[in-house]
């Protein structure tokens, strides 16, 4: 009963990623000047911090698991509208590292929890097919992310006039963390499910 919503969250979340990490290295490259190294190396905020709560989340006692999903989005979320709101003014120093740190530790606190969260009413018999399902529903999301955001990034950056590649990347942002606001709802349905069945459990 848990794998429709977990689907539902983790398919909003991938797309805004997929979207959010394309506009942002065409933004570092194209906008900002940057070399390819330098803006894979701008990324490194947000892919450590990703890293560290996917490692360690589960050290939280079980009580708060299902609720982690859930304040993942809410952060990510205000990550995304913060971001676009820096780029909105055409910035470029530590604030944005910052930001993207942010916009990591959101989605950390939500992925692995979700691919985790997912599988509680899974039978161990159908576990391969739900576990194939949730990989390739996230690398399906991403490529989506990257096709609709990148298209958006690339029409408004075609305006020719100042500051176009942070206005691009301002407006790609914000329209990502309106998709992960609906993120929210999923991860929510989630936490019921998950809450009801430790309830039934307990």
């Amino acid at each position: 009963r848990g794998m429709p919503a977990a689907l539902a969250a983790l398919t909003v979340g991938m797309v805004g990623y997929g979207g959010f990490l394309f506009s942002l290295a065409l933004h570092l490259q194209d906008g900002l000047g940057d070399s390819a190294l330098r803006a894979g190396l701008t990324l490194l905020p947000a892919v450590g911090v990703f890293g560290l709560i996917g490692m360690y989340w589960r050290r939280l006692s079980d009580r708060w698991h299902h609720l982690l999903p859930v304040a993942g989005y809410v952060v990510a979320f205000a990550g995304y509208l913060s971001l676009a709101d820096y780029l909105r003014a055409d910035q470029a120093g530590g604030q944005l590292y910052l930001l993207i740190g942010v916009v990591g530790a959101g989605l950390g606190m939500a992925f692995s929890p979700i691919l985790t969260l997912a599988m509680v009413h899974v039978p161990p018999q159908t576990a391969p097919d739900a576990s194939g399902l949730l990989t390739t529903t996230m690398q399906l999301s991403q490529v989506v992310g990257v096709a609709v955001f990148g298209s958006l990034f690339l029409s408004v950056a075609a305006h020719h006039h100042a500051h176009a590649s942070a206005h691009a990347a301002a407006t790609t942002f914000a329209f990502v963390a309106g998709l992960t606001a609906f993120g929210v709802a999923g991860a929510v349905q989630l936490a019921r499910v998950v809450r009801r069945a430790r309830q039934a459990t307990a």
